[in-house]
């Protein structure tokens, strides 16, 4: 490989892992390292999502978790990837979720800050309707896309497949890192 190439790709692989670190300082401002463990993804139809992060000081005190998400709705239809992370403090509390690209609701219209904030509070609620959700589509109406009343108030307007997905994974983060600290 010539040097100028492998150059080229060490700065850009500093770049990218230093933007992931000042990514994750906006929920963590003293992260100083992370450390990487593999969980099982048996949501997404390929389980790419395997990997929990925790998040460490200088001093090397655990700080809390973060996992990132890339998958879909789970509908198999024209909607956007559903790119997120999510952060939990070092009790396995949900603390926050961003979205480098920002996520997005029916017709590919962004998420507003009131979604996201309403988001969060699904998140921190865990509907008791979704337990009885087999399969997205069928929180909406098949001939006009409307979300069904019985899910209007537990998702975000316009955004029920998203609002399910990144429930379901807000979920089992919990269950997995928690069977990390058991590992302990």
């Amino acid at each position: 490989m010539n040097k100028l190439l492998v150059i080229t790709l060490f700065f850009s692989v500093s770049t990218w892992a230093d933007a992931k670190i000042d990514f994750y300082k906006k929920v963590f401002p003293n992260l100083n390292s992370t450390k990487s463990h593999k969980v099982a993804d048996p949501i997404s139809d390929e389980p790419t999502n395997t990997e929990i992060l925790e998040a460490f000081d200088a001093k090397n005190n655990l700080l809390g978790y973060i996992r990132e998400v890339n998958t879909t709705t789970g509908c198999n239809s024209a909607c956007l990837p559903v790119i997120f992370t999510l952060f939990y403090d070092k009790n396995v509390q949900f603390k926050k979720l961003l979205s480098r690209d920002g996520l997005t609701k029916k017709n590919h219209a962004p998420f507003t800050n009131e979604d996201y904030q309403k988001l969060e509070l699904i998140l921190l609620m865990n509907p008791k309707e979704f337990k009885k959700v087999g399969y997205p589509t069928e929180m909406v109406d098949g001939i006009t896309g409307a979300t069904l009343k019985e899910y209007d108030q537990v998702v975000v307007k316009e955004a029920a497949y998203s609002s399910l997905r990144v429930n379901t994974y807000n979920q089992q983060t919990m269950a997995e890192i928690k069977k990390l600290q058991q590992k302990k």
